[in-house]
């Protein structure tokens, strides 16, 4: 099976792709995985660095390690494959005569993969350092064997032929460090280049492959403008004669949905005038322009973000914020006093078309048939019995429809209008049954006369269904606005919207060749203390930049009445504020997430903001677009069971299912063409989770899980929180992989720092899956797997590896049955893996084993027997410590202990005592060494445990005792397992 970044990339790609670049991915992409996911090509932990150059003897470690550290995290695995990509995109630009052969596309291929060795040897666990520039022959045995690892031979069977091409491209990729571009230093033996033209390895080739491991390095669009990395990728284009240079655009600003679709909307933009995307950042893209480009004109770039923003792009199958407003998704609500309208649809459409787009809105928004309002509303109201009783008949979902209707455009178009009550009731044909001023009664803050006149016309009306309804209310609201339209009533709408999104811009977005606007501090400030001193709405997810306004339940996706310490203590004001911008924001994930408005928060999300590591090539882009636009929710049974079903390998997690169409098999270019947007790529992908439970725990066990996963499967870097605010701008705002902001108390328990370096990322992940397959297997109910109580599973574990042993136990009294061999060996990996790097819980661990060791050499019972068979010897010596005097010297407790054990052991069969049933040994001798054993194993219980660990606490050694009979029956289990093992396996010899 392919693995999910395989996928991804795969159905993703364009049908044309050449060949053997669909080659490297379908036989190497799955083997760099295995082998790169977890070593560092740049940042990672100094403490991993440091140990590491320790043991490879390297005398600057400390140095060399704080300097590594310093950097940002950057997987090798996505450093290569990136680098690759990079330079395979730009080859397609190289002329005519510097087009690359077959041969040359798989030393491109092959080169760069393995250009960065030293990286590969150094994160290794053996103590050996890469070797130098000058051995030769040790850089060919290096290469050689990596390729072995990655699988060359499923992608080229002559690369061993081409082995010193191969090695002398990966050692010279880079033009200053580590260079020995003698073409006569490398045919040393039998070694010779097999190219034909050993001019090519430097020209195209070094100069591609310079260019992908320089581009990778880049961690803003603006280095290629600022930066000496800059410099060095506009000389290497000049080398390979490719007339073009490298242009940009960054926003210096994150918001989520919204950046993300300026950035597309511009990268749509400038491909107009020819700029070619080459590299994305989660701020911005470079590009590849033509050499007398010039800059657009911001006013230009505006009016297209804006456009794409509000219409949508229709070549792009794009939808635009206007296509969720004309149907109701987006920009209204309903509450129990009628439908509410956010701001910003009156700014996007004019009057008339908003009239003419409010039935669609009502038939998506009144759909309340069980328990229609028309009645509620006739029944308070001050009519005749039977005038109430007429209009109660018709009262129905159809009359809400029509009231809202009437009320809506009343509130909104024409509040102050007097001729409107009157216009309405003569196109209903109601003049003479109800006057204008009985459609103005209203109680509570809800207009109950235009329940009435509604009422009133499906009375009058009472065979119309509510298709029938619904056409006519079309049909009555364009008649509506052609009269008003015609009447001057309408007033002009302005969208001060568009207004802060235009300074918005000019503000935070820099394109190559314009001259950057400055920032309006000042301004800002003045606004913020303005807002404060007269008790104005202030934005409570940022400062004051941009005009603020009330939050609204129809446009933000939390509660909007919540106290904000930005507004003034002692103040009236209740509702927090909100920008422009951020309304903007919270309506295109209305749309785009279907989130519902201000109900949101009930859910409890927690927000998954995914960033590239330093940059994505375009081809990596579209992929993790591709995932986080299909991710579906994890069902954390499933996760248990592949990964546990993959031996606990990483490798089992990339076979779940992650996506809605995970069931179909991968495709080579399936969202080439029309069903996947290749130009709506991700820059920062978000996406979120919800919850069903009610704790903060039930809320963070999927979105630790994915913040952990992600970055391990796909080389990204995730930070996760339950902030609707991304932390971020860009990735090199932070140096860890992951980042986990206010987890719940379980992650505390784990031990684990909510920063992870990439180094930390695999243990972090096992110690998470060991935590929820224990707690899914032992204190859940399927298909309830009370979260609410992993707290104290994780507390448990935490507090003693034994617990493992203790927890496992619970669940098999519960079933009434023993462990299977299968089970014993899971848990028994799981607790020594969760002990691993705590020194006292590896030695509970060896003790319990070492203890176990020492009565099983003379008492031993099979499997089949129950758990107080196995645990005879254990049981007996904590019983007679637990029951003895306070005051009994030790010497003495051994001896009574051994004694009484020795009796125990007398009762039981010949064949559970392996050293008196040994019969070549004389009676008296055997006899013997079973009371020295008996004694020794005795003399550790009261020395080690007693009085060692328990401090002679008899107290606290009852309190534990369940856990150490629990690791140890566990422990009897795993060895007689072993031993099993062992000799079947001797016996096969």
């Amino acid at each position: 099976m392919t693995t999910l970044l395989q996928t991804l990339l795969i159905e993703t790609l364009p049908e044309d792709t050449d060949p053997i670049l669909r080659s490297y991915i379908e036989t190497i992409l799955p083997a760099m995985e295995r082998e790169f996911a977890l070593i560092t090509a740049l940042g990672g932990s100094y403490q991993g660095h440091y140990q590491k150059l320790v043991r490879q003897s390297n005398l600057r470690a400390d140095e060399t390690a704080q300097r590594w550290s310093n950097k940002a995290d950057q997987s090798l695995l996505v450093h290569v494959l990136n680098g690759l990509l990079t330079a395979w995109n730009l080859s397609q630009y190289l002329p005519e005569e510097l087009q690359l052969s077959e041969v040359e596309k798989r030393l491109l291929c092959l080169g760069i993969t393995l250009h960065d060795y030293n990286k590969a040897v150094q994160g290794q666990k053996e103590e050996t350092a890469p070797p130098k520039a000058s051995e030769i022959p040790q850089i060919l045995q290096v290469c050689e064997t990596w390729g072995e690892k990655l699988n060359f031979d499923a992608f080229w069977d002559e690369w061993r032929e081409y082995l010193l091409d191969i090695a002398y491209l990966a050692q010279n990729t880079q033009f200053k460090i580590g260079s020995n571009t003698v073409i006569s230093n490398w045919e040393i033996g039998d070694f010779e280049v097999k190219i034909d033209d050993d001019r090519r390895l430097d020209l195209p080739l070094r100069h591609l492959l310079a260019f992908g491991d320089i581009a990778v390095h880049c961690s803003d669009p603006a280095d290629v403008a600022i930066q000496t990395g800059g410099d060095r990728l506009q000389e290497r284009l000049e080398s390979l004669e490719i007339n073009k240079k490298l242009v940009y655009h960054r926003l210096r600003d994150c918001r989520g949905l919204l950046t993300n679709q300026i950035h597309n909307a511009v990268v749509n933009f400038v491909d107009k005038i020819d700029w070619q995307p080459i590299l994305y950042f989660a701020n911005g893209a470079v590009y590849l322009a033509p050499p007398n480009s010039v800059a657009p004109s911001l006013d230009e770039i505006e009016t297209a973000v804006w456009d794409s923003l509000i219409k949508g792009d229709r070549s792009q199958n794009q939808k635009g914020l206007a296509d969720y407003f004309s149907t109701g998704d987006v920009g209204f609500v309903r509450d129990g006093k009628g439908l509410k309208v956010a701001p910003q649809t009156l700014e996007l459409f004019s009057p008339a078309e908003l009239i003419r787009q409010l039935p669609d809105v009502v038939k998506a928004k009144v759909a309340n048939a069980k328990s229609p309002a028309t009645p509620k509303r006739i029944e308070k109201l001050e009519i005749a019995d039977d005038e109430k009783k007429r209009l109660l008949k018709t009262a129905d979902l159809r009359a809400d429809r029509i009231a809202e209707f009437l009320i809506l455009a009343q509130r909104e178009f024409f509040e102050e209008c007097q001729e409107y009550a009157p216009q309405i009731l003569a196109m209903l044909n109601l003049e003479t049954d109800i006057s204008p001023a009985e459609t103005t009664v209203q109680s509570g803050g809800v207009n109950y006369g235009w329940y009435r006149v509604a009422a009133a016309y499906m009375a009058a009306n009472s065979t119309l269904d509510l298709e029938q309804v619904a056409d006519f209310l079309t049909d009555f609201a364009d008649r509506l606005a052609t009269w008003a339209e015609n009447n001057g009533f309408l007033k002009q709408n302005s969208s001060p919207t568009r207004a802060a999104f235009t300074s918005y811009l000019a503000q935070y977005l820099e394109v190559w060749g314009l001259t950057e606007s400055p920032r309006e501090f000042e301004n800002e400030l003045a606004a913020y203390a303005d807002a404060k001193v007269n008790n104005q709405a202030i934005c409570s997810l940022s400062s004051g930049e941009f005009s603020p306004e009330d939050q609204l339940d129809s446009v933000v996706l939390f509660k909007p009445q919540q106290y904000s310490n930005k507004n003034a203590l002692g103040g009236g004001r209740i509702k927090r504020g909100i920008s422009k911008i951020w309304s903007l924001e919270m309506l295109l994930r209305q749309a785009y997430w279907s989130a519902p408005a201000g109900k949101l928060e009930d859910r409890q999300p927690i927000f998954l903001y995914i960033f590239p590591a330093y940059v994505y090539s375009p081809q990596t882009a579209k992929a993790v677009k591709l995932l986080t636009k299909e991710l579906q929710r994890m069902n954390l049974w499933e996760v248990r069971k592949h990964w546990l079903d993959a031996e606990m390998q990483v490798s089992g997690l990339h076979h779940l299912a992650w996506r809605d169409e995970d069931e179909d098999e991968a495709e080579a270019g399936r969202f080439g063409k029309h069903q996947y947007s290749v130009r709506d790529l991700p820059f920062m992908a978000m996406t979120y989770t919800t919850t069903m439970g009610k704790t903060i725990t039930d809320a963070w066990v999927e979105p630790t899980f994915l913040a952990l996963a992600l970055p391990r499967l796909l080389g990204v870097k995730v930070v996760a929180t339950a902030s609707q605010d991304p932390l971020y701008a860009s990735d090199k705002e932070f140096l860890e992989t992951v980042k986990l902001d206010g987890a719940a108390g379980f992650w505390n328990l784990l031990g684990l720092d909510s920063s992870l370096r990439l180094d930390n990322l695999q243990n972090a992940l096992e110690r998470l899956l060991i935590a929820y397959s224990i707690h899914l297997d032992n204190r859940s109910a399927k298909p309830d797997a009370r979260w609410q109580a992993f707290n104290g599973t994780v507390r448990d574990l935490a507090t003693d590896v034994l617990n493992v042993f203790a927890i496992a136990n619970e669940s098999l009294r519960r079933d009434k049955r023993e462990p299977s061999p299968k089970e014993v060996d899971r848990y028994w990996n799981f607790a020594q893996i969760w002990s691993q790097g705590d020194v006292n819980m590896e030695k509970k661990m060896k003790f319990t084993q070492d203890l176990v060791k020492k009565y099983r050499q003379f008492y031993q019972v099979d499997l089949k027997e129950s758990s107080h068979a196995i645990l005879l010897p254990i049981t007996k010596a904590l019983e007679v410590i637990l029951s003895s005097p306070n005051d009994l010297d030790p010497e003495d407790l051994i001896l009574q202990g051994a004694g009484q054990l020795h009796d125990a052991l007398d009762r039981q069969e010949v064949y559970k005592r392996p050293l008196l049933k040994d019969k070549s040994v004389d009676y008296s001798l055997r006899q013997q060494q079973e009371l020295e054993a008996i004694h020794a194993f005795m003399t550790t219980c009261v020395q080690e445990i007693f009085l060692g660990q328990y401090k002679g606490d008899r107290a606290l050694l009852q309190e534990n005792r369940n856990r150490i009979k629990a690791g140890a029956e566990f422990a009897y289990r795993w060895l007689h397992i072993q031993e099993k093992q062992q000799s079947q396996s001797e016996g096969n010899k």
